[in-house]
């Protein structure tokens, strides 16, 4: 600042400059400040008002000095003010002689009169931000033009009259701001918000004929783009296909008539089939996108597998042929014709030509499942369609999976149900949910626990402990050291109440009583006794399997059907999985015997699996193998692992290292793989090694991997 080196130099000794002087002679300026140096305020004004004519600045200033402090009567800032200003006025009105004269004998100088007029002003600019008011502000503005504080004042006055506009918020209060104030930095916003006012004010929201008149009427308006959009969302807002064909119908002059046809086209063909491709072609001749069409007739049936080069992931067809670049840092399987894919850590989908057919937007995304996508921005969660428009919006803490048509969402109120088109299924809001199965949704409410159906009604509920299903009208009320089956009325179904009660598997129940267990089935009915003796995990290990059951017995292990008739006697310590031959241990080894307790093969396995199909793993020494019903060995016992594909093909592991070996002990895949896994519901095997993925289709033993662009 101008003035900050006078600042320092006069701020706490300023007076002393001026009361310490030497022989000040006898004139009343002289005596002025002799007077005012003994806080004499009375002659000091005196004096230095007789001074005032023939040496006007330096009375003036003090003068100011006077009215300026605040511990004599005459205390008065306007005052100071008058003579401050005047103080510099008159300086720079004198002779050069006089100011030479002042400097010397007074230590009075311009820069002096400067600082005390600023440091006046100083004052008025606190008074200014005390009112804190536009009016305020500009009377600062205008009686201390030569403050530094000046341009503060202003963009202070020029910010509190746009608010004033802001609050009154109409067309009228912003065009008289940008009249009133032109030079304002804040000039182009409340341009916008005129703008934006004259779009509210003449709108209806929600009324699409408001928007098209708002469009006819202010043509110009930077608003009109928005009017346009705002149509567009209103007349596609539920983002169904019957919305898009009314939208293109009814508005073929909006922007957005492009993409409300591309919309139309992916919700119609969500499965992505070429009979759906098809009837769109029939259904809509009109379509604006006809090479959009030949393409996707072209690509629907075709495979498409991940690839990965260079730590990137792209899509090669079941030749091994490069169709879409690596240029993903991850990727997805294609489903719906869409595969999400990651870049710059943002997630979007394209289709199987590579091209973006939802931005990437997302922090997470999901593979489609009828026709929606859960995806995740700035940690909630949100539904999408094909289209990539919200079904929900992304705010929510969880959203379970699509069951009947509704699912689960959980956000700050708690959890509610809806459909897929993303309304409320009905209006009840949960602590917890669960997702519907077989027509009924387990839920939480406020301490009530119980189960709903699809219209939100209670089927049953308590207050009082648990409950889970059992059948299709009886549920599991668990207590704290008891259990009992009821109906929907809470009504015990039996006469005492069990301390458990497992969960149904193969018609079986376990339910235990006084230290005993047995079995009901699924109509509760108790079909084996509680003549059994629980042992260590016995909910596990007693469950049915393939129609039998182990028991304990004076800690050994025998075999039961489905009625609770022996099948082994209790002279195991050990029992597999029942099947053509039943593995059995009576010691260290395990060997098969039939269920006439005959031996078949020998005792000899470290561990014995269950026969499927006439075929079983075996282990010794930490190797695995595959024997016959014989007892023959189809493959040797070499692998570190051996997991069942089908009755045909394992997955082995040998040197920590895996591959693909038949029931007839051919590798017909080697060893070259850290990970092989079953992609679901595909049939297909995924193989990961050090440089990227290979594939293997089970069906038909089709083995693909990458080759050269040019292969």
């Amino acid at each position: 600042m101008k003035y900050a080196g006078v600042k320092n130099r006069y701020r706490g000794i300023i007076l002393v400059a001026f009361f310490v002087l030497l022989s000040l002679g006898g004139c009343h300026l002289s005596r002025g400040y002799e007077t005012l140096a003994v806080y004499n305020y009375f002659e000091a004004k005196k004096n230095f008002e007789k001074s005032l004519k023939r040496n006007t600045s330096p009375a003036a200033f003090g003068l100011s000095l006077i009215y300026f402090r605040q511990d004599n009567p005459f205390h008065h800032l306007d005052s100071a003010y008058h003579y401050g200003l005047m103080a510099v006025e008159r300086f720079e009105n004198t002779s050069t002689n006089k100011h030479e004269k002042w400097r010397k004998k007074f230590n009075y100088t311009l820069d002096t009169a400067l600082w005390n007029r600023e440091r006046i002003s100083n004052v008025f600019f606190r008074r200014a931000e005390d009112t804190n008011t536009v009016a305020a502000y500009r009377h600062f503005s205008a009686e201390h033009p030569w403050s530094p504080l000046v341009e503060k004042a202003q963009r202070r006055k020029d910010s509190l009259a746009f608010q004033n506009a802001i609050e009154k918020g109409t067309s009228k209060a912003y065009q008289r701001y940008i009249q009133l104030y032109p030079e304002s930095t804040w000039i182009t916003e409340a341009q916008r918000r005129m703008e934006r006012a004259q779009f509210d004010e003449t709108v209806e929201p929600n009324n699409i004929d408001a928007y098209q008149r708002f469009i006819e009427r202010f043509p110009e308006n930077q608003f009109v783009k928005d009017a346009y959009s705002r149509v567009y969302q209103l007349a596609t807002k539920r983002h169904d296909r019957m919305a898009y064909a009314n939208f293109i119908r009814n508005y073929p002059d909006n922007p957005h008539i492009e993409e409300a046809w591309k919309n139309l086209y992916h919700l119609y063909i969500s499965e992505y089939t070429e009979t759906q491709i098809r009837k769109f072609i029939q259904a809509y001749p009109d379509f604006p996108f006809q090479q959009m069409l030949e393409r996707d007739l072209e690509l629907v049936g075709r495979e498409l597998f991940l690839y990965l080069e260079d730590d990137q992931y792209g899509f090669m067809d079941v030749n091994g042929k490069p169709q879409i670049a690596a240029t993903y840092k991850y990727a997805s399987e294609f489903t719906n014709g869409l595969a999400a894919v990651i870049t710059d850590k943002k997630v979007g989908y394209i289709n199987k030509d590579g091209v973006v057919i939802i931005d990437y937007q997302f922090d997470d995304a999901q593979d489609f499942n009828q026709g929606r996508a859960v995806v995740q921005q700035n940690g909630k969660y949100g539904l999408i369609n094909t289209t990539g428009a919200y079904v929900l919006p992304p705010k929510y803490k969880d959203i379970g999976s699509f069951a009947q048509g509704v699912f689960y969402a959980e956000d700050e109120e708690g959890f509610k149900y809806y459909s897929l088109d993303g309304e409320l299924a009905f209006d009840e809001v949960f602590d917890e949910a669960f997702t519907f199965e077989n027509g009924l949704a387990r839920v939480n409410q406020g301490g009530i626990v119980g189960f709903i159906r699809r219209d939100g009604t209670f089927v049953i509920k308590t207050a009082e402990g648990d409950l889970r299903r059992y059948n299709d009208s009886l549920f599991v009320w668990e207590l704290r050291d008891s259990m009992n089956l009821v109906d929907t009325e809470m009504t015990p179904y039996f006469d005492e109440f069990y301390r458990k009660i497992g969960t149904l598997h193969e018609n079986r129940t376990i339910v235990e009583k006084e230290n005993k267990y047995g079995y009901i089935n699924r109509a509760a009915v108790l079909v084996i006794p509680l003549n059994f003796d629980p042992y260590s995990n016995y909910f596990q290990f007693a469950q049915f399997n393939n129609g039998h059951a182990r028991v304990q017995r004076q800690g050994k292990f025998a075999l039961i059907d489905s009625m609770g008739e022996n099948i082994l006697p209790a002279i195991f310590q050990q029992i597999g999985v029942f099947g053509p031959l039943i593995p059995v241990t009576k010691g260290e080894k395990w060997g098969y015997t039939d269920r006439s307790v005959q031996l078949q093969i020998d005792y000899q396995f470290d561990y014995a699996y269950a026969f499927v199909d006439s075929i079983a793993r075996v282990e010794n020494d930490g190797f695995m193998g595959v024997i016959d019903l014989n007892g023959e060995v189809v493959i040797p016992l070499i692998y570190t692992q051996l997991k069942r594909l089908n009755n045909e093909l394992f997955i082995f592991q040998k040197n920590g290292k895996e591959g693909i070996v038949t029931a007839e002990g051919e590798e017909i895949i080697p060893n070259d793989y850290d990970r092989i896994y079953e992609i679901e519901d595909k049939n297909i095997l995924r193989m990961v090694h050090q440089e990227g993925l290979d594939y293997f289709k089970i069906r038909n033993r089709t083995f693909i991997t990458l080759k050269g662009k040019d292969g």
